[in-house]
């Protein structure tokens, strides 16, 4: 957490929550908000989000005792932005289910308090024009970038969709992709910024 910022202009307080007491199942609480449905309404998306979680990790725990393998299973999450009246944090669940190497799979809850919502990328990317100004930004980026994306990655392979992970910053937005989606394993997930003169038409 940045202490420079004051509290008066953060939107919310985050801590940490241990779900069942279990230390492999972190997850955010946030307290503070202004607007109290708001609050109650954040806190059952990561209750919901959570609870998800530990069906997933049981689901595994069943998988490694049936086929033989060591299983592992984290959540973690960071607070991207923090600002008023936007909030977001990014989960990542990474779970090992036999074979290589795991697998991270990353998820976005933003929120803004002041319109009293949660936000997708559909809700900031509205037309269709937007959307291919965006695809078109972040297939540039990645072709600059043959070292870390798929040399022979197509711009119809860049979904930009309700589920496709983001957060707020001062500029703009940062794009957030899943392992595998635009480049390699080693790679990891790619976080792609995205300022606002690219997305916003006048």
């Amino acid at each position: 957490m940045n202490l420079s910022v004051s509290a008066k202009s953060q939107t919310a307080l985050v801590t940490d929550e241990l779900f069942k007491d279990m230390e492999q199942l972190k997850y955010p609480i946030v307290s503070e908000v202004d607007n109290e449905d708001m609050e109650i309404k954040i806190n059952k998306d990561f209750e919901k989000y959570i609870k998800e979680s530990y069906k997933e990790l049981k689901e595994n725990e069943t998988q490694a005792e049936k086929y033989g393998f060591q299983g592992d299973y984290q959540t973690d999450y960071q607070v991207k932005y923090n600002t008023s009246p936007c909030l977001s944090i990014v989960t990542s669940n990474y779970i090992f289910s036999g074979g290589a190497h795991g697998n991270t799979t990353v998820q976005s809850f933003n929120y803004d308090i002041e319109v009293g919502k949660r936000v997708y990328l559909t809700d900031i990317l509205t037309t269709d024009e937007q959307k291919k100004a965006v695809q078109d930004y972040v297939w540039e980026y990645a072709i600059e970038r043959p070292d870390i994306f798929y040399p022979d990655l197509k711009k119809e392979d860049i979904k930009l969709t309700k589920d496709t992970a983001f957060y707020f910053t001062d500029e703009g937005i940062t794009l957030v992709f899943q392992q595998y989606e635009i480049a390699p394993y080693v790679s990891g997930n790619q976080e792609i910024h995205t300022p606002t003169d690219v997305y916003k038409k006048s």
